[in-house]
């Protein structure tokens, strides 16, 4: 998943437009805007959902993620056709945990249904920011009452084990059993170790019901490169448990794999292996540069079954390299169990080939203010753990392309602060279409105390909105800092008409 230097390629779009990659067949979820990486995916409620990471944060908006401590949303997003997706915004991020000491969030899944609710499990980095290393993970549980969140740390510190330590993990994955039972399959949280552990899970779904056994994986391959590297995922598939993962080749001379990470995959007859009996087959294969990260998820959807994974994003920035966006394809199993190996560059993905169209779910629980697709007048401002906000000056507006506010939006809530004390006049508008549009909203700003002194505002609107816009979100006001910044915004969320506020 990680500590790899991303090369460049070539990736043009145009958002909620049909796209079409210019150098590649390569079908991208969220092509030319949102970075996102590390996918798990699950059919809930008739429709295809993804779950990622986020590199920080979009095309529009791209910053340093040097060692991937830039990591700080995960993201949840949908589709019925693979063709049309919904972005339903942040469900989980740095600022949901107070134990975060490293401020990144790595690879987890979440959307987990169980008796009602939803489940999520995620890594965050505990040793400190400063430390030049990719560092030391430790596991969250988390519950939400919707699947696209928000979600709640269920303990407020890390998950235990049944010795009563924190569980170091990373690639938290739950599968269950032959015998019916969730078990929680996750790999090592020290990024210098390359292990991979399970144990069956609570009837709770956030504690372990018995002590973590050490699988069996493949170690170096006979040209000495590193087999098993990170992100285990098993599946059973024609009476077998086939293991998938991460490997990490580095290229050691004649006959020996080309350098890059692939996806990899062996098998044995129980689910606790050894997986180290079989040769291992690749599944994806490395993109062109052979330096790039890559990562698995696998799901079936409406009896089919499918492989999602990231690739890296193509820019001429100095942030290039740590970017990354989710391929989904179809997972073929050949006869006698393999699968056929994925090339990304000449990968089609499902649904209409270059086509990608994507919204933006108004009611989604948080959108971050980083998210925007147009700016003027708002400068970007790193903030408390991970996330950034957006400072505006007078005039200064943020633009939101696509926005379905489905049957009615009635209330709009938004984080905002202000350090200045002699602001005067200071609101926000919310706009539909562009900056000179309607007014649907009118939140006031007053002095918070502080950049990070946030205030949560809820407002409701003149009107309920419905349909799909553009949005825009306006600063207005006088008295600002030495550069005229008036406040600065985080996020913001949209109610449904007939409820009090934003959940």
């Amino acid at each position: 998943m990680k500590r790899f230097k991303r090369r460049a390629r070539l990736c043009i779009a145009c958002l909620a437009l049909s796209t079409t990659t210019s150098a590649e067949a390569q079908k991208l979820v969220t092509p030319g805007y949102l970075f996102n990486s590390d996918p798990t995916c699950r059919e809930i409620g008739g429709r295809f959902y993804l779950f990622t990471t986020q590199d920080p944060f979009t095309a529009q908006f791209q910053r340093d993620n040097t060692f991937f401590r830039g990591m700080y949303a995960y993201h949840a997003l949908s589709t019925s056709d693979f063709d049309q997706w919904v972005d339903h915004g942040s469900i989980l991020t740095g600022r949901d945990v107070t134990w975060n000491a490293g401020g990144a969030l790595w690879d987890g899944d979440a959307g987990i249904p169980y008796r009602g609710r939803y489940y999520a499990y995620a890594p965050f980095r505990v040793n400190a920011k400063g430390e030049q290393n990719y560092g030391r993970f430790q596991l969250g549980a988390f519950v939400a009452d919707r699947l696209d969140g928000p979600y709640r740390d269920v303990f407020g510190a890390p998950m235990k084990g049944v010795d009563g330590k924190p569980v170091e993990a990373l690639s938290p994955y739950v599968v269950n059993g032959d015998d019916g039972s969730p078990y929680l399959l996750w790999g090592s949280g020290d990024t210098e170790k390359h292990e991979v552990w399970m144990a069956r899970l609570n009837p709770d779904m956030t504690s372990l019901a018995q002590k973590p056994r050490r699988l069996s994986v493949p170690g170096r391959d006979a040209c000495g490169n590193l087999e098993y590297f990170e992100s285990p995922m098993l599946l059973k598939t024609g009476g077998r448990w086939v293991l998938t993962y991460v490997a990490y080749k580095d290229a050691k001379g004649p006959g020996c794999d080309a350098k890059g990470s692939y996806v990899r995959y062996t098998s044995a007859a129980g689910m606790f292996g050894p997986f180290d009996r079989e040769a291992p087959r690749t599944l994806i294969y490395p993109s062109p540069g052979g330096q790039e990260s890559t990562q698995q998820g696998m799901c079936t959807y409406r009896g089919e079954s499918y492989l999602a994974y990231h690739v890296p994003y193509d820019d001429v920035t100095p942030y290039a390299d740590h970017h990354r966006q989710v391929a989904v394809t179809r997972l073929r199993i050949l006869p006698g169990g393999s699968f056929a190996p994925v090339h990304p560059e000449t990968d089609e993905g499902v649904g209409t080939p270059g086509v990608a169209r994507l919204t933006l779910d108004a009611f989604g629980s948080r959108r971050e203010a980083a998210e925007f697709h147009a700016r003027t007048g708002a400068t970007g401002e790193a903030g408390l753990a991970g996330e950034f906000q957006m400072k505006m000056k007078p005039g200064g507006y943020l633009i939101f392309r696509s926005m379905d506010f489905g049957d009615g939006a009635g209330a709009f809530r938004a984080e905002v602060s202000a350090e200045t004390p002699t602001i005067r006049s200071a609101i926000l508008e919310v706009r539909l279409e562009n900056a000179a549009g309607p007014v649907v909203a009118t939140v006031v700003v007053s002095p918070t105390g502080g950049r990070t002194r946030y205030a949560v505002r809820d407002v409701p609107l003149r009107r309920p909105v419905s349909g799909l816009h553009d949005l825009a979100l306006v600063a207005r006001g006088t008295g600002g800092d030495a550069e005229g910044h008036l406040f600065n915004i985080t996020w913001f969320s949209f109610a449904r008409a007939g409820t009090r506020a934003p959940r």
